[in-house]
């Protein structure tokens, strides 16, 4: 066994072009998705070497099936350099903070010492954009430097003076932007807190678009058959197609206006295909008029990845209904309605010690008569994963209690009742400290609310005009010890 390892440090940096294309396993030529038999393209945006997700396909990469191919990278060669709409408050202080000529900071060696100390002590402190004087003459080569206009969301120019002393914008192509920040030496990016070997600033100007898997965006197949393609793919099919057309016109020999038009029109589709929600930027809509989600949306805000997928999940063994007091019970038990009890359950694995127990508690079935009575079950798991429902017999129906109790062995599982004297979690929303959420004994009651001391309202900032809270059922001995 390998020995353990230690993470020295994590370094963030950019995907350069060269990365998108070694990461990719597929060029993407094609605005095309399926065929007329429902057959993905090759080099379409559902090619197979990109993964698959229709069942009796194998992916061409590595040869799985729907659900276990993991879905691969592809690449579209863009025919000009865009601007990367994440990173154009970056580029602005790059481009103010350094010479347009040779990509020298616009600091003298000894004012940058002066800044951030020599350079074998160079700590955390870096050079920032109000620590370049407004001088506008490069102190390396001599060179006027020009004031650099920004204006939302990704559009550059150099304001120049002409004869008459009238203000003149020039504007920036992404391609001359990509040039001047090629200039910037790996030592002064340093000084700027940038490392240049994980993260060059051209990189923010894309050559080359990295096409997620199909696996991330998913095509569904409507009631009337028809194929709904994701949110991404219509986003992809813009840019494959703007693209295709700029590479005709360029090749064509089109008028420079033409070119420009259309090369606007690429960099607007890229930049709303990163994030649809751009200051200044109308967003890609439906036909039906809905804006697209695109890949900031899949992330950001309360439903995205983070906070919706990640950090708040639902859940399940656990309920939710009001909260009332109860200064008969302890401050460490919380009381639960029969009805919740009945329906939560605890896993219990059948021993020769409890074996009896087990039997009558099955027997006892899905609905516990009252509260006095022992516990019941809902679910019987066998060793070999299959579960089986508990019914009670009604009428003319026997049910299957006395039949399940009977064949119970050791090594099967008894999702039990929870019971007087169980150990719950018990968590009131917004959860601010680790006292929001904690461990309380089961007392089963009747009534249709939780019931808490009123002494243990102060950690949860809980009080009784209607508030709610959660309950969670520890499932392993392991939570319960640690609750």
């Amino acid at each position: 066994m390998p020995s353990p390892k230690r993470i020295g440090k994590i370094e963030f940096g950019l995907l350069s072009p060269k990365e998108i294309r070694q990461m990719s396993v597929k060029k993407i030529v094609w605005a095309d998705t399926y065929d007329d038999d429902g057959f993905p393209y090759p080099q379409g945006l559902m090619d197979l070497h990109l993964g698959v997700i229709d069942p009796g396909l194998r992916c061409k990469t590595c040869s799985q099936k729907a659900g276990e191919c993991p879905g691969h990278f592809g690449h579209i060669d863009l025919a000009k350099p865009v601007i990367h709409v994440g990173y154009t408050r970056l580029i602005r202080k790059l481009l103010r903070v350094t010479c347009r000529e040779c990509g020298r900071l616009l600091l003298s060696d000894e004012e940058i010492e002066k800044i951030i100390g020599p350079e074998e002590e160079m700590g955390s402190e870096s050079v920032s954009e109000k620590d370049v004087k407004k001088e506008r003459i490069c102190p390396h080569c001599g060179e006027q430097q020009l004031k650099i206009n920004f204006e939302k969301p990704t559009t550059f120019a150099e304001i120049t003076t002409d004869e008459r002393g009238k203000k003149v914008e020039n504007k920036l192509t992404p391609a001359d932007i990509r040039a001047r920040l090629e200039k910037i030496p790996d030592d002064d990016l340093q000084k700027l807190g940038i490392v240049g070997r994980v993260a060059r600033p051209e990189w923010t100007i894309m050559t080359v678009l990295p096409v997620p898997p199909v696996t991330m965006r998913p095509s569904i197949i409507l009631e009337n058959g028809q194929r709904s393609e994701d949110d991404l793919t219509h986003k992809l099919v813009d840019i494959i197609r703007i693209n295709q057309r700029f590479k005709e016109n360029q090749d064509a020999g089109a008028p420079q206006l033409i070119i420009e038009d259309l090369w606007e029109l690429l960099q607007y589709h890229v930049t709303t295909y990163i994030d649809n929600e751009v200051a200044g930027c109308p967003p890609a809509r439906h036909r039906s008029g809905r804006p697209l989600k695109t890949l900031s949306q899949r992330l950001k805000g309360k439903d995205g990845r983070f906070r919706g997928s990640l950090s708040g999940k639902r859940v399940n063994f656990s309920s939710r209904t009001v909260i009332s007091p109860d200064p008969n019970l302890s401050v460490s038990e919380v009381g639960i309605p029969q009805k919740i009890a009945n329906e939560m359950t605890i896993p219990v694995h059948v021993t020769v010690f409890n074996i009896e127990e087990l039997r009558r508690i099955v027997r006892v079935g899905p609905e516990r008569p009252d509260l006095k009575s022992p516990c019941g079950a809902n679910y019987v798991i066998r060793p070999d994963k299959r579960r089986i429902r508990l019914v009670k017999g009604t009428g003319t129906d026997d049910g299957n209690l006395d039949f399940v109790a009977d064949q119970l062995e050791v090594g099967w599982i008894v999702e039990r009742h929870l019971r007087d004297g169980d150990i719950v979690l018990f968590n009131r929303q917004p959860s601010l400290h680790r006292m929001s959420i904690m461990a309380h004994w089961v007392r089963l009651m009747d009534g249709k609310t939780f019931r808490l001391n009123p002494s243990v309202c102060p950690p949860y900032n809980a009080d009784f005009d209607g508030d709610e809270m959660n309950l969670h059922i520890p499932q392993t001995e392991e939570a319960r010890v640690e609750a």
